[in-house]
């Protein structure tokens, strides 16, 4: 049975092919057994390049993200060996494996880094106040602040982790895992023996390196940060940990040290500006000075500081005086 539509059917894979839309949208026959399947990912195997697009699109959202406020905490994490995440998920073929929805080069998703890193919190933390239950039956604080619950996201951002693009090809793998008894992993009533058919099943794992980022205010986004690291090199991420897969060595980005100000900048609220702002102008002079101003009227908007009721404040004053030239 043809697998996809007669107008695709001249369709084959070239350099730059999107390896994501391949996988899902390019196979030819749909039997579950036979040599098409795996000629499929041996086309894409044989073609996979990192798309020129990718390299300009991954230095400029690093750039971006890490200057991301209140504070953004960025790491390099390599794989050490191969990992597979998003195995399970829906596919045209048995398995599957998580692949950028534009660019089609393999990526670990934010809500999965979060759920990890979530879950060690609950699990190897000592103090109950990071446990996702209790033994009151509640939620501990700093899991609630840091992770969130029905009612809050939580204090901290979790990013897409995105590959790091090095070479010319995507780094991607064929792998193998056989199911001996397949029969009794579907739950009848055969007890597994030695004369069953092993069931191999082709899926793709990925190597290299993957930035990782997390935003938020500094101290949670400091403590997430540990938990993930914590948790990638001594239990892994991904399908397939017990055997080996998805664990890595993660190493801490230096950033530039921002000044004080510009954190003190980042939590301004107009509940707090009266009181802030000529705190934060007080210790500040010449071209420094000006740039904070600068900062504090964009955070604040012009528009606010100019209502009727605020215009003639004296901090508001203040703030105009140190924004001229």
């Amino acid at each position: 049975m043809n697998g996809r539509r007669a107008t695709l059917e001249s369709l084959t894979p070239a350099q730059g092919t999107h390896a994501g839309l391949w996988l899902d949208k390019g196979l030819a026959e749909l039997e579950e057994k036979g040599p098409a399947r795996q000629t499929h990912i041996d086309e894409l195997l044989a073609l996979a390049t990192v798309p020129e697009d990718y390299r300009r699109f991954f230095d400029r959202w690093r750039a971006a993200v890490e200057k991301l406020e209140p504070c953004t905490c960025v790491a390099e994490a390599s794989v050490l060996g191969r990992m597979v995440v998003g195995l399970g998920a829906e596919s045209i073929l048995e398995t599957s494996i998580a692949l950028h929805r534009t660019y089609g080069v393999p990526y670990i998703p934010g809500s999965a880094l979060k759920g990890l890193a979530a879950a060690a919190a609950h699990k190897h933390l000592a103090d109950s106040d990071w446990r996702k239950v209790t033994g009151e039956g509640t939620m501990g604080e700093s899991h609630r602040l840091l992770f969130g619950d029905t009612t809050s996201s939580g204090y901290v951002t979790f990013h897409d982790a995105l590959w790091i693009p090095e070479g010319e090809r995507l780094l991607l793998d064929l792998d193998v895992m056989t199911v001996h008894h397949p029969y009794y992993y579907q739950g009848e009533d055969l007890p597994p023996a030695d004369w069953d058919n092993p069931n191999p099943v082709a899926f793709l794992s990925t190597r290299g390196r993957f930035l990782l980022a997390v935003t938020g205010f500094e101290k949670w986004a400091t403590a997430a940060l540990e938990i993930l690291t914590e948790t990638l090199e001594q239990d892994g991420v991904g399908a397939k940990t017990a055997a080996g897969y998805g664990r890595m060595k993660v190493a801490p980005r230096a950033l530039p040290k921002k000044p004080k100000w510009e954190q003190d900048v980042a939590l301004l609220q107009p509940g707090n500006a009266t009181q802030e702002v000529p705190r934060i102008l007080a210790v500040l002079t010449g071209e420094e000075r000006r740039r904070a101003a600068l900062a504090i009227i964009e955070r604040l908007g012009r528009k606010y500081l100019r209502d009727k009721s605020r215009r003639d404040k004296d901090w508001v004053r203040l703030v105009f005086a140190a924004a001229e030239p």
